[in-house]
């Protein structure tokens, strides 16, 4: 008993620093987000949310995803003291963000100009894109680090390091707007936000292995996990796909769509709107963050108790936080888009709403994905994004061309509810199995 009590006090440690942390960190984008909104006005605003999201779809097409194949194979000859072993992993994971984040880098660059004319359809939209492309260079290597830094129990610093990026930017932000500037300023200072997190996270990592005695991983021999190259390739293949297909989802290809059928109000209204469900859904991530490693370790084990009782306890605890939460933004939708982004905005009051409700079904089944990881089965996390993604394409297809960002909101939904019932049905499969 006492092992399990202290394997849900380490859970909630490590959440309540990540959440900390992401919580103020959304505080910050929050903010950033209200300034933006206010300051470059709806149809401005609406450009910026299209400039980003198009540079983020390539971003997460490249994105392989490195950092869950390190997070398991990390652990794993960590708890089999291959001390070497992990360095040569650590090299390999660095490696692949390197190239993934060149590659990236030069299609965004070559493509920019095709993006204006079609989906963003705003003379010098280009331009932006090739500033806001090099955040991708340097945004690269910050899952791999943040994996390695995961596995040594360094969430303080992961929390820290993730508020003073999300600052810097709402300091930059504010500063570049109250001078009278525009969004290539505003871009400029992503790349520079980026790069600053990037070096110290570079610092964070190097000191953390040294105190573990895994020391100049950049001279590791790949040759020392030759047999594990193919198992980590599909591992590695599946995860990506896997990012591949996220990118169809509502941050994405939806807010492309959106944009290409109802025009750059409908996004800034929709963008707007989601904000408020996106600061919620944070909450996801540090559990997601702490939950993954620790399910590794069940995996390995067979610990299938240990393993139910961490997904309850992070269930109850993730209720008593979100529900109240969801509550009040259902019952005040309209005050709160007014007080917030003013007057010009109250057209998403129906769609934040809506897309509240999403986000509640979302964080329910936020424990799917890492134990579908955790066990060695990420094809079936692809058919459950493929399934999810072709319904929410379909449903966009049917209902923005009609009810723009309002149908994108209902689609958002229904997508998710499609997830839900995926997910109960894989995973009843895996318990027959």
């Amino acid at each position: 008993m006492h092992k399990k009590l202290s394997i849900s006090e380490k859970l909630f440690k490590n959440a309540s620093w990540l959440l900390g942390g992401k919580s103020l960190s959304g505080i910050f984008a929050a903010l950033e987000v209200v300034i933006l909104a206010r300051m470059l006005g709806v149809n401005d605003y609406g450009l910026f949310i299209l400039i980003v999201a198009y540079v983020d779809i390539l971003d997460n097409i490249f994105d392989f995803r490195v950092w869950e194949t390190a997070t398991k194979y990390i652990g794993t000859y960590l708890a089999e003291g291959e001390n070497q072993k992990v360095l040569s992993v650590i090299k390999l994971s660095y490696l692949i963000n390197i190239i993934s984040g060149v590659v990236a880098l030069l299609i965004t660059l070559v493509t920019a100009k095709l993006a204006e004319k079609y989906f963003i359809n705003s003379p010098g939209a280009y331009s932006f894109i090739y500033i806001y492309a090099f955040s991708m260079l340097f945004n690269t290597a910050n899952y791999t680090s943040d994996a390695i830094l995961r596995i040594f129990d360094k969430f303080k610093s992961i929390a820290l390091v993730s508020a003073l990026y999300n600052f810097f930017k709402l300091l930059a932000v504010v500063v570049v707007l109250y001078f009278g500037l525009g969004i290539t300023e505003v871009l400029l200072s992503y790349v520079a936000a980026s790069l600053i997190a990037l070096v110290i996270r570079m610092f964070l990592v190097t000191k953390t292995l040294r105190e573990h005695r895994l020391e100049n991983w950049w001279k590791a021999k790949l040759g020392l996990i030759k047999d594990k190259w193919k198992e980590m390739g599909w591992f590695l293949g599946n995860t990506s796909f896997a990012g591949t297909l996220r990118m169809a989802n509502d941050e994405y290809l939806g807010v492309l769509l959106l944009g290409y059928w109802s025009g750059k109000d409908a996004v800034a209204f929709y963008k707007v709107a989601k904000s408020f469900v996106k600061l919620m859904l944070r909450i996801e991530d540090p559990l997601y963050e702490t939950i993954y490693p620790e399910l590794v370790r069940f995996s390995k084990l067979n610990a299938m108790d240990d393993l139910r009782n961490l997904i309850v306890f992070a269930i109850k605890k993730l209720m008593k936080i979100i529900v109240p939460i969801i509550i009040l933004v259902l019952i005040f939708a309209h005050q709160i888009i007014s007080f917030v982004f003013g007057a010009e905005y109250l057209e998403a009051v129906n769609a934040l709403r809506v897309l509240t409700i999403g986000g509640l079904f979302s964080l329910l089944i936020f424990w799917v994905n890492p134990v579908l990881l955790s066990f060695g089965r990420p094809g079936f996390r692809n058919i459950l994004d493929v399934i999810t993604i072709t319904f929410f394409i379909l449903l966009l297809y049917m209902l923005v061309p009609n009810y723009s960002y309002m149908g994108a909101a209902i689609a958002f939904l229904g997508s998710v509810l499609i997830r839900v019932l995926g997910s109960i049905y894989i995973l009843k499969t895996l318990g027959g199995s």
